[in-house]
Order: structure tokens, then sequence, then C-alpha cells
């Protein structure tokens, strides 16, 4: 699947391919948008501090919530990129479904891997999709090269000092090779996390899909984010536009094991005809 073309209002590329992220989103939410003839409601499960996608969502006449659990993530997506549109609450998305709610689409961006138990959130959005509607997730490969950097990097010794050597030589490009090619390029400091949440689930693509089948949803269509990722790729390939354009470029054509990430889209599932066997 070719890149969709891009979108204003998401920033440059970055190694984790972003941005690419925010124009799949953004086209997959034009095209329902088209089909229904009308701007949609969406939710943004675990949107965080808002800064990667959410913000840039609330646009055509949609109006988008944006939940998750971590109170100062959602403290700072509200002060910073609230709208009429774009509202942000602190809440569950399971207890959206005793409130009654249903959306056209929703969004699990980078949430699923952080979850013990991701068929209860994932079946609950199901439930809170209206009928025709989207849901579209971005998920890492859990055995990719971003999966394999972050191990790489949490091992005790090899991993300090290599991250260590690469943040000093970083610094020295940064200040006498281009100076201030990194700086231009830092995330803000004042970003909140949720720094208790790591990734506790490890997805290949398969897995990913029968997880979605359980739920009800069955897959339209689906993309890599990048090829490269990870904390020392980052380090070293942040201020690299080329690269970080060429990075999630190669991710539309090179095998799907290969990937640091994944983007899918989804619909609810179409009834078996009697008779016929289940996939």
């Amino acid at each position: 699947m070719s890149e969709p073309a891009l979108l204003p209002g998401p920033p440059r590329e970055n190694v984790f391919g972003h941005a690419k992220k925010a124009r799949l989103v953004l086209a997959a939410l034009g095209r329902l948008r088209a089909e229904r003839g009308r701007g949609l409601e969406v939710l943004d499960v675990g949107c965080g501090n808002g800064e990667a996608l959410t913000r840039f969502l609330g646009t055509g006449g949609d109006r988008v919530l944006g939940i998750d659990t971590h109170g100062p993530s959602i403290d700072y997506a509200t002060r910073n990129f609230g709208t009429a549109s774009l509202e942000f609450r602190q809440q569950p998305a399971e207890s959206l479904l005793r409130e009654g709610k249903s959306f056209d689409a929703i969004v699990f961006a980078d949430l699923l891997e952080h979850l013990p138990e991701p068929s209860p959130v994932l079946e609950a959005g199901a439930r809170l999709l209206r009928p025709g509607g989207r849901i579209l997730v971005s998920v890492p490969n859990g055995y990719g090269p971003f999966e394999i950097e972050s191990w790489l990097s949490r091992l005790p010794l090899l991993g300090r000092a290599s991250l260590w050597a690469i943040d000093h030589l970083v610094a020295l490009l940064n200040r006498f090779v281009f100076p201030g090619a990194w700086t231009e390029v830092v995330t803000p400091g004042d970003l909140p996390y949720n720094e208790d949440s790591g990734h506790v689930q490890f997805y290949t693509r398969s897995r990913l899909l029968a997880l979605a089948r359980g739920a009800g949803l069955e897959l339209v269509r689906g993309t890599g984010l990048s090829w490269l990722s990870g904390p020392y790729t980052n380090y070293l390939f942040a201020p690299v536009h080329r690269f970080c354009d060429l990075n999630a470029r190669l991710a539309d054509f090179l095998p799907p094991f290969m990937l640091s990430a994944w983007f899918f889209e989804f619909g609810h599932a179409r009834p078996t005809p009697a008779g016929m066997p289940q996939p």
C-alpha cells in the first residue's frame, strides 16, 4: 500500500513514523467522512499527552474525545490542545459503554502493547463503533528493529555504556560538526509520560490480526510505519530529514516482519454466510 498524499498539520517525519501515522489516520477519517457526508465523532483511546497524534484531530467538522488513564497526560493535553471540537478525559474505554456512547471511528495508537489484557479493551472498542465505522490501530512489531534496539538499550552494562557513548557522540556532533541540528528536534522537556506503563505485549502481525478477529473485526487495509527505529536510531538520525522520510517510505515495500511498527484499519467483521467455513 502506498503512502497517502501529505496532508496539512502534522510536523516533519521522525524515525518512528509519527507523521506518517498521523497522515494515515487523517486519510482514513477523510474517506469515512466522505462516505458519511458529515463530520465524524472520533474516540482516541490511550491518547496520552496528545503531542504525537491527537492534537492533529478534530478537523473537517469532526468532534474528537481523547481518553487516557494517566492524569498528568490528560491535564497537559487539555491545557495545550483542548478545543471546542477536541476534548480530553481521564477514563477507561470500557466506562463509555455504560454511558451509551458510540463513535464513527476509534483510534488505538501505540496502546495495545501496554495492556496486560488487550482483548477486553479492543472488544469494548468494537462495541462502541457504529456500523460502517473504522478502528485505526498502530502497534510496534514485537520482534522488529524498535523492540530489538529497546532491549539492547536496557541491558545492565552494555545498554547503559552504549547509550552513554552515543549520547556523548551526538553532543559533540551537535556542538562542533552540525551546530544545533539535534537541539532543533529535542522533544519538549515538560511532556508527561506514563513511565510505569512499559511494553508487556509483543505482537507478530498474525497475532495482532487474530486479536482483532477475536473482537469481531476484519482488516480493511494496513501498511508499515517505519523500518528502523529505537533509541539508537533516534539518537543518531533524528535530525536527518532525508533518512526519516526514506525510513518511513521503505516501510511500504519491505516485508512486515522487518518493520518497527504497523498501521491497521479495521471494520466490523461481516457475517459469514450459512454453510461457509469461518476464516
